[in-house]
């Protein structure tokens, strides 16, 4: 299916705000259930808890992703998450937001865009979110920015950080007797950077380098912004389950989904 062979090709080359397993658990699947035929289309939509707008954030996290595909392999998408976020504001029956998360993360694509949506909304009306599995990488950036987080003692939380998966198969072309040759104009230093067969110079690997960089400093920055009582030791792509996670400043009360709506009511 052309929609999986998109989403194939953007695991390598790519920046990742996602927990390795939860990445390669993806990229597995992706692997095994590439000749399946889905028929079922179905959006993420919210669903409301009286005057509370529920948004489920679940699974790996990215943008623009078909209908069907997404709920098939249990993507989240970006743009989804963001009408949402603009249909509850928008709604007069609507006073707050809760965000359901769990979410090891995903692409880094949409996420900084969705996250200071919710920093947005959330000076119109009150967004919580609520863990009761995990809520790591983006997943947490997004998480971040809510007014409060309420997390279980066994959820993980955190992961702050961004990798970047070059695949450098080079050394099995050449015990298979192929030699990749890529000829590009003179000036074009970072063209071609991971292209299969070949090694990345090390001018590339600086280039991927800073730009890894870039995305974690807008990351961390961000979520010390919403959450300056964030400790610094916190900010190393680590997880941590919930009671340590509040301890470390990136939650504000161990509990449930019950004590995230009863927590977000008293607002009121």
């Amino acid at each position: 299916m052309k929609e999986l062979l998109k989403i194939k090709s953007h695991l390598t080359n790519n920046p990742w705000l996602i927990t390795q397993e939860c990445y390669l658990t993806f990229s597995e699947a992706l692997d095994l259930l590439a000749e399946i035929n889905i028929d079922e289309e179905e959006s993420v939509s919210a669903y409301t808890d009286d005057s509370v707008a529920i948004i489920p954030i679940h699974g790996t996290i990215m943008r623009n992703v078909d209908a069907k595909v997404a709920k098939f392999f249990g993507i989240t998408d970006t743009m989804a998450v963001q009408q949402l976020l603009q249909e509850a504001l928008e709604d007069p029956k609507i006073t707050h937001i809760l965000l359901d998360i769990d979410s090891g993360g995903g692409s880094v694509t949409g996420v900084q865009e969705t996250a200071e949506m919710v920093a947005s909304v959330n000076n119109e009306k009150p967004v919580y979110a609520v863990c009761e599995g995990m809520m790591a990488s983006a997943a947490y950036w997004i998480g971040s920015q809510a007014r409060a987080i309420v997390a279980s003692k066994s959820s993980k939380v955190g992961s702050i950080g961004v990798y970047l998966p070059v695949v450098d198969n080079s050394e099995y072309y050449k015990s298979q007797g192929i030699h990749v040759e890529l000829i590009k104009n003179k000036d074009a230093t970072y063209k071609g950077a991971g292209f299969e067969g070949t090694s990345l110079t090390e001018e590339q690997k600086e280039n991927l380098q800073e730009m890894v960089e870039n995305i974690y400093e807008e990351f961390s920055g961000s979520v010390v912004q919403a959450r300056p009582q964030m400790q610094k030791e916190a900010m190393q792509g680590q997880v941590f389950l919930g009671s340590r996670a509040k301890r470390m400043g990136l939650v504000d009360l161990v509990g449930n989904y019950s004590d995230a709506i009863n927590l977000l009511i008293k607002e009121n």
